[in-house]
Order: C-alpha cells, then structure tokens, then sequence
C-alpha cells in the first residue's frame, strides 16, 4: 500500500471514528400527533436497550426547567409524549409510559425521571379478532387461521385489525367529531401504524407456515412466528420532509406514519423471492430435516466461513477489541414435542356416526331373537368416542436425541390444544420444539467502532459472530443494542449476540411465562 492510499484509509478511518465511536445522541421530544415540540440538550443521562422481537426500553432524566415543565405538566395529563433518539445511522423512537419529578434536598437538585417503551409494544395492544370485519358482538367464523408465507401471514393477522382499531370500523371515532377527516375511515386506517406492503403474497419468499388464532395478542402469535421462521418485526417511523416515502409505488405517506415489517433475516442464498420460492424452501427445509435424521451422523456438511459471507465477526486473543465476553451453553430440555387434543370435526362426526350406526345393527340383530328389544345409541356417552382418533401427533427429533444421548429430558408438550391433522399441529410442535431446543448465547461487551459500528455495520437482528476461546466461531442474531450516555459513560454501546434469554432476571422469566400463560387462559375462557 503506498503512502498516499494508506493515508486516505486513515483519514477516513479517523472521519469514521469521530463520527461513530461515541457518539453524543440528539434528541427530539415530539407531541402526540409527533410534530417536534422541543429538542433535548440538557438531558443528564439516558439509556436504552433495543431489542429483537421484544420491546425494548428506555430511560432518562432531564432538568426540571420552565421548557420540561411545560412539555409534561402544561399538556394534557394523559397525552402520548414520543421521544425520537438520533444517533449516526442509527434512529430509534420511544413512547413514554411514565415521568416522575424528583427532588432531592440534599444536593438541592430537581430533575424529572422518564421511562418508555419501544414501537413494538403497540402489538401488544392488538388482539387478532376471529373476522375483524365483522363486529365483536359477531364473530365467524370461530377462529382466524392462514397459510401463507410467514411475513405474509402475519401481515394478514395485523393489518385488519389495525383497520378496525383505527378506521375504526364499529365504534364512535375518537379524533375531532366537528371535523369531517374523523369520518374518512379509509384515510384513518393505515395510520398511524400501518403493514408495509412490499414483498407480500406473491413477492413472498419467505417459508410458509400456518397460523391460528382467537383473541389472542398479537405480539404472542408473531413472537411463535418469527422465533421458528428467522424473522425480524421492524417498526419504522417515517417522518414527512425527513425520510424518503417507504414504497411510493403503493401510497405517498402525508403524516407521521409507523411502518410494520416482517423481515427475513435467515439464510441469504437460494431461491427467488416469491411465494413459490418460499413454498419450495418450506418443503426443502421438511425434506432436509428427514434426511438429517436417516443420514445423522453420516453426513456431517462443513458450515461456511462467516467472514466470506460477508458477517461482522468479533475476534478473540491479545489484541482482541471484546472487552468482556461470556459463551453460556443450554443443554436441551426435550427432544420430542407432542401436541394436539381434539379429533377434526369431521372424523369425530364419523366416528360418532359409526358407532351408532354399529348400535343400530346389533340392536336389529337382537331385536330379531327377542322381541322388543330398544334400539341402541350412544346418547350421553358421544364423548366418550370423540376425540380419541388421531387427536394427538408427537415428533421426536432424532438428530439431536442421538447427540444428547439416554439419560436426555424427554418430552414436552405443545402449551394450547390444537386440532389433529392440521397444519397448526405442525406448526405447534415445529415451536414446541424449538423453545426446548439446546442452544448457545453470547453476551459481548464491545466499544462502538472496534471494529464494527453500530448503525454503519450493525443493525439489531442481523446475524454476528463472535470467536470463542477455543477458537471457533459461533453466529447468531444481534438481539439487543443497548446505548448509554451520562457525566461518567460517554456514548458506549453494549451488544447481545444470540439469545440471551437464560441471562435474564427471574422477574423477566417469570413475567414472559405469566405472558403465555395468559394467552392460554384466554382460549380456555372462549371454550377455543
């Protein structure tokens, strides 16, 4: 490299640096219709954790001045307050769930704490309706399913019910009744949250799967969705004037618009991205599983170099830029799913039609040898011949029982009842399976710029890797960014590569399982 080319790699190396290292956020309080109400410099510290397929959190505190003072108690009490954190390439919006004033008589200071939220915890505020377009009084038919490729999917689960919360289809509008825009329910309901609509239904190419729901959270079935088929849920805020319209091919955006998106976040090499190249992974992935329980361990394929496909890789060793590191490995806790509950309808009918008419038979045969005897049925004793049939399925997978060996966790089974012979049993043990699976997480604490930036190289749910010890490299998904700025941490970022869900406090775990918990306890409630 002569002198001239190495010095132009360092000036922009320095120009990066300076830029991205450790970087000072800009921050804009917005009002609840999201137009700027004031820009934050004063703030004394702020931290956030961006997370994958979760909703993150934020919390920071500013002085308690005449400009806050107004922003929070000059406002409607309830009013929605945004905050948008601006940071190079990287631009995350939060919505404050609550602000306390504080004062403290010894160092005579006054200040106002505030903690909020990400987008994504909209989506637990959606309940997936059995016929959205219908109103709640009637619902049919009893339950929602699809198949279709999963980010279609859960765009079919989303976008009519974010229609009847804010058209809104069957209720009083909640916006200006003397203001006839109120009324314009097609103007109303792709806002302020609405599905983005490129690369759905055909243009699909992600795996198919199936989905069924009654009630339920919306963010509880996208969670199963995206966890099985590699997807990650973006919410995107677009601003008029600030960012360029998100797909002007379908609609020019005039207002503050959140944008939902499922996207793919797996293995970038193979087919067309369509709906049948999306169709053909699906049914490749079933085949290749198959094939790895009859071939296993025979064929044991090399996995490619990460660095070669073009992932950030964090090394280890002397010069290693990983200030703390720490490799947790979970040893799986089944390795066979059963699930199910119920017979299909229609083989409970056959049955219950079967035996009856057995009954008639024997009834005829015996009222010919004695005279008067009753025709038999089953009456109250149906139930006892329904749901026996093909109500159950259990998959084991064999790969992984072979690698844990006799003494393993055996079974677990699926948390709802699902109908046999359907898809949603596939795809309820296909998840049942993977929240027992064996799995390794990473937790790695790293300064911004050494030697990836975050924003520049970075972005939450993309794959990373990350060199252990003993000198293999593991890739998994950036699951969390967390971000600090105070008097004492001068913009330093924190990564989590891989699932970081056994770290988490007992609090988090028990509140994730109270979550699934509840959604059960809904179905049990409507007899689902």
């Amino acid at each position: 490299m002569s002198r001239e080319a190495y010095a132009q790699f360092q000036s922009e190396a320095d120009e990066d640096k300076e830029l991205y290292g450790n970087p000072k956020p800009g921050i804009r309080f917005m009002s609840k219709y999201m137009e700027l109400f004031a820009r934050c410099g004063d703030f004394r510290e702020i931290k956030f954790n961006d997370k994958s397929n979760v909703p993150g959190s934020l919390t920071m505190t500013v002085p308690d001045n005449e400009v806050w003072e107004e922003y929070f108690y000059g406002q409607s009490q309830y009013a929605v307050r945004p905050i948008v954190v601006d940071l190079p390439g990287y631009q995350t919006v939060w919505f404050t769930t609550t602000f306390a004033r504080v004062q403290d008589r010894r160092t005579r200071k006054k200040f106002i704490q505030i903690v909020a939220v990400s987008p994504l915890e909209f989506l637990n505020w959606v309940r997936i309706f059995p016929n959205a377009w219908f109103p709640p009084e009637f619902q049919w038919p009893k339950e929602w399913s699809g198949f279709a490729p999963a980010a279609t999917l859960l765009s079919m689960a989303l976008t009519p019910n974010l229609i009847r919360l804010q058209a809104p289809l069957w209720s009083i509008p909640s916006g200006d009744l003397l203001d006839p825009q109120t009324y314009n329910l097609f103007r109303n309901a792709m806002w302020p949250l609405m599905v983005n609509p490129r690369k759905k239904g055909l243009f699909d190419g992600t795996p198919w799967t199936a989905g069924v729901a009654r009630m339920d959270k919306f963010m509880d079935f996208a969670q199963d969705v995206c966890k099985t088929e590699n997807l990650e849920m973006t919410m995107t805020w677009f601003n008029p004037g600030e960012h360029p319209q998100p797909f002007p091919e379908f609609v020019t955006l005039t207002r503050p618009t959140m944008v939902v998106d499922f996207e793919p976040m797996g293995d970038p090499l193979a087919f067309e991205g369509n709906a049948v190249g999306g169709l053909i992974r699906t049914g490749i992935a079933m085949a290749k599983d198959a094939i790895e329980w009859i071939t296993y361990p025979i064929l044991n394929p090399n996995d490619p170099d990460p660095e070669l496909e073009g992932i950030p890789v964090y090394r280890n060793g002397q010069h290693s830029t990983i200030d703390h590191g720490e490799e947790v490995t979970h040893i799986p806790l089944a390795t066979r799913a059963t699930v199910g509950g119920k017979s299909p309808d229609w083989l409970n009918q056959a049955i219950v039609t079967g035996a009856n008419l057995l009954l008639g038979v024997i009834s005829s045969a015996a009222g010919s040898v004695i005279p008067g005897f009753p025709v038999l049925q089953l009456g109250i004793f149906e139930d006892q011949v329904k749901d026996v049939v093909m109500a159950f399925h259990s998959q084991e997978d064999l790969r992984l029982a072979r690698e844990a060996g006799p003494w393993r966790f055996r079974e677990a089974f699926g948390e709802s009842s699902v109908t046999g012979l359907s898809l949603n049993a596939y795809a309820s043990m296909k998840t049942t399976l993977f929240d027992h699976r064996g799995y390794v997480s990473q937790s790695v604490e790293v300064s911004n710029g050494a030697p990836y930036y975050v924003g520049r190289d970075l972005k939450k749910g993309k794959p990373c890797g990350y060199e252990t010890p003993s000198g293999k490299i593991r890739v998994e998904k950036l699951t969390e960014i967390s971000y600090e700025y105070s008097r004492t941490v001068r913009g330093r970022f924190t990564l989590q590569i891989g699932s970081g869900e056994a770290e988490r406090e007992p609090g988090q775990l028990a509140l994730g399982k109270i979550r699934k918990i509840g959604s059960w306890l809904t179905r049990v409630a409507l007899g689902a």
